[in-house]
């Protein structure tokens, strides 16, 4: 006789087809033939998930002991996220929601630090007595450089004018990233110097069959160090503002016809190594754009762990530092340098318009790094470490 519509036995399984195959295939205190039983199979599943956490440095191996202790009952749900003593939440969207209209919680416990990229390999260093030439203008860019000790002076050779002097931690020579890069000035040591060199060659080759993001995150932490050497030397000065450029409406088209015409000439067309830069990051396709309305709050200090960097590609975003609030424009970048060393930001920042931003995933940069050549790593942590250095003056 068929069941009366609308009943349900009380005990009916959520799974009646698994369950009749397990009555039938399973004899009690016999082992199972080819088969695992569904708890025994969900326990399986949940320790996988919660091991590959823990490989990916999101969880550690006293979470993983703590799953295997579990009875099975009290597995969450399937599809729920594995269960971390140190889970954090990190919000997909940059928009913070009101802190009264989030639900309580419970405290969370600390959490587990993300892998730091490393410096290993990152290059050689070079010493150069005081008024030694580093370089010419016009000379082909194959190495960029990082000041280890002593100091450098970016000169115009054809007037002799000093164009500025760089100091302990600053980079210089980043044109050798771009394909047919050429020296827009030239260098010479202003005192005894010591120099970290990384030759690009290879990095570049590296770059351009990267099928991942290395390219946009090494070209954006160039980027974000331009941002906060100006910034540093503006600290005790009213002009608060920051951008790389203001004409920014270009169609990707228009930009990588410039970008070609670079390469094939190796004229930059008067542009600085932070423009061409800039236009390279537009007219790449590995990262995403969002568009957000003025006053959304993309980050803070209290963030406790940053999922995405930022590069702004239209409109301003305010950076508050304690009194002092600068506008950053097009071609700044937030956030990425402290999210790779798992700092904190130093900022409040909102948008005071409406913004499109380029987002760097965090997590995706760090596995790129994890596995890439010695020297782009090298670059991405000397970079990094100056970053915070500079911030620390603002």
């Amino acid at each position: 006789m068929s069941a009366q519509p609308n009943q349900e036995a009380p005990t009916a399984s959520r799974t009646p087809k698994t369950d009749a195959v397990e009555r039938f295939m399973h004899t009690p205190g016999r082992p199972p033939v080819g088969f695992v039983l569904s708890e025994f199979a969900r326990r399986m599943e949940y320790e996988l998930r919660v091991a590959i956490e823990v490989a990916n440095g999101r969880a550690t191996l006293a979470d993983l002991e703590r799953v295997q202790k579990l009875n099975v009952k009290s597995l969450p749900a399937r599809g729920a996220a594995p269960v971390r003593a140190s889970a954090v939440s990190t919000p997909s969207a940059p928009v913070r929601k009101a802190a009264a209209d989030a639900a309580p919680q419970a405290a969370a416990a600390p959490r587990v630090p993300r892998r730091k990229v490393s410096s290993e390999g990152a290059g050689e260093s070079v010493v150069y007595e005081e008024g030694k030439v580093l370089f010419n203008q016009g000379d082909k860019a194959d190495h960029l450089a990082i000041i280890l000790e002593g100091s450098v002076e970016i000169f115009d050779a054809k007037t002799g004018n000093s164009i500025a002097v760089l100091n302990k931690g600053v980079s210089f020579g980043e044109q050798a990233i771009l394909e047919g890069g050429v020296r827009g000035a030239s260098a010479r040591a202003h005192t005894r110097v010591v120099c970290l060199e990384i030759s690009t060659e290879p990095l570049r080759a590296i770059l351009k069959s990267d099928p991942g993001i290395l390219t946009p995150v090494v070209e954006a932490m160039l980027l974000q160090l331009n941002m906060a050497n100006k910034i540093s030397k503006s600290v005790d000065s009213d002009e608060l503002d920051y951008e790389v450029t203001n004409d920014n409406n270009l169609s990707s088209t228009q930009v990588q016809k410039i970008l070609d015409e670079v390469y094939a000439t190796g004229d930059n067309k008067g542009m600085s190594s932070d423009e061409l830069m800039f236009l390279k990051l537009l007219a790449s396709n590995k990262l995403h754009t969002t568009v957000h309305e003025a006053g959304t709050v993309l980050g803070s200090p209290d963030d406790t762990e940053l999922g995405l960097g930022y590069i702004i590609v239209q409109g301003h975003v305010e950076a508050a530092i304690g009194k002092k609030k600068y506008k950053l424009g097009p071609g700044s970048v937030l956030g990425l340098a402290e999210a790779l060393l798992d700092k904190t930001l130093p900022w409040e920042l909102s948008s005071l318009d409406t913004v499109t931003l380029m987002n760097i995933p965090i997590d995706k940069a760090l596995r790129g790094l994890e596995h890439a050549n010695p020297g782009i790593r090298g670059i991405v942590r000397y970079t990094a470490d100056r970053i915070m250095h500079l911030q620390n003056t603002f």
